[in-house]
C-alpha cells in the first residue's frame, strides 16, 4: 500500500452547540485509556499473563481533547463559552477531513466544560490553550 498524507487544514468542531473552527489553532484528540492491570490468582503462572489464573481487567475509558484556541471573550464566543459554562457536560462533534471523500470521519459525545485561563505576552496574539474531559469514549463514524 502507498503511504497517504494529509495535512491538517479544515475541521468542524461545535462544542455545546457553539461551533468554534474557525478559532481552533491546534486540537488532539487523545486516548489515554490504560491498555488494563493483570491481576493474579493463586495456581496461575505469573510469569505468563495468559495462562490460567490471571486476568487482564478492563479499564474505563479516558479521553481528552486538547485544544488551543485564538481567544475570543466576545458574548457567545468560544472563550466566553467555555467560562460561562464551566463545570457543565455539554455534546460535541468533531468533523476531520470534512472535504475529503471517504476519509470524512468524526467523533461525538459529550465532555466537561472547563473555563480557559486568559491572558499571555504583550504584543502577541491573545490564545486560550483548554483540555476538556470527555464523558466516557467518543463515538466514531466514517462518513
Amino acid at each position: 500500500m502507498a503511504p497517504k498524507a494529509r495535512k491538517l487544514k479544515t475541521i468542524t468542531l461545535s462544542i455545546g452547540g457553539t461551533s468554534c473552527e474557525a478559532q481552533v489553532k491546534s486540537w488532539t484528540l487523545n486516548n489515554n485509556t490504560n491498555a488494563g492491570n493483570t491481576v493474579f490468582t493463586f495456581g496461575g503462572n505469573d510469569l505468563v499473563p495468559t495462562d490460567p489464573g490471571a486476568i487482564i481487567e478492563d479499564s474505563d475509558p479516558d479521553w481528552t481533547l486538547d485544544l488551543t484556541l485564538l481567544s475570543d471573550w466576545a458574548t457567545g464566543g468560544i472563550s466566553d463559552f467555555l467560562t460561562i459554562h464551566d463545570g457543565e457536560t455539554v455534546a460535541f462533534v468533531l468533523d476531520h477531513l470534512p472535504n475529503q471523500v471517504g476519509e470524512h470521519v468524526r467523533w461525538s459525545g459529550n465532555l466537561k466544560v472547563l473555563a480557559p485561563s486568559a491572558g499571555g505576552d504583550a504584543n502577541t496574539t491573545e490564545e486560550t490553550k483548554v483540555t476538556l474531559k470527555i464523558v466516557g469514549k467518543p463515538t466514531y463514524t466514517h462518513l
